[in-house]
């Protein structure tokens, strides 16, 4: 009887502009684990149309996207900075002063450079990430994956509130 392989079990959606970016972060994560399961996309609208058709475990984002900023991404994949329903990693290039604290306060898990990030450390930033929001409550209803940062699909915004407080995510970061 012929063994199928594992199916794999965490889901990875990496968002970036630079196709040999998403292969080399791609063929990192692969050799640390096969258990991921990599869907790459090389723009926002495309990356946001995988999230809503798909099941994903975590989001890996690069800022610097054409046509929108990955900060408006990471506010439409967590709309409520405080509470967030999804992993995200952002993994970008270059890390200007102040985003760190930007991105963490945003909802995102963590915030790696690219240069200096190994695929164990993204691997583990992502086991990590999706190990802290499976803690965190639920919210009472189901969010409609269609609706991804419409009113319609039920989610909040991040409101000042929550980026003068920080969130949950930004403090944990920072213990890293």
């Amino acid at each position: 009887m012929t063994q199928h392989p594992a199916t794999p079990t965490t889901r990875v959606l990496l968002i970036d502009p630079c196709k040999s970016e998403r292969t080399l972060w791609a063929a990192r994560l692969r050799r640390c684990s096969s258990a991921y399961e990599i869907v790459e996309a090389a723009d926002v609208k495309s990356g946001l149309d995988l999230y809503r058709s798909r099941q994903i475990d975590c989001v890996v984002l690069e800022l610097d996207m054409p046509n929108q900023t990955g900060f408006r991404t990471l506010m439409e994949l967590v709309p409520v900075a405080s509470k967030p329903q999804l992993a995200v990693i952002v993994l970008t290039k270059e890390l200007p002063r102040g985003v760190w604290e930007l991105v963490t306060q945003m909802g995102a898990y963590a915030c790696l450079v690219k240069p200096y990030t190994t695929g164990e450390g993204l691997d583990r930033a992502i086991q990590d990430a999706i190990e802290f929001v499976a803690m965190l409550p639920k919210p009472d209803q189901h969010r409609s994956r269609s609706g991804v940062g419409s009113p319609q699909g039920g989610l909040g915004q991040t409101t000042s509130d929550d980026l003068q407080h920080g969130s949950l995510q930004s403090q944990h970061t920072q213990e890293m």
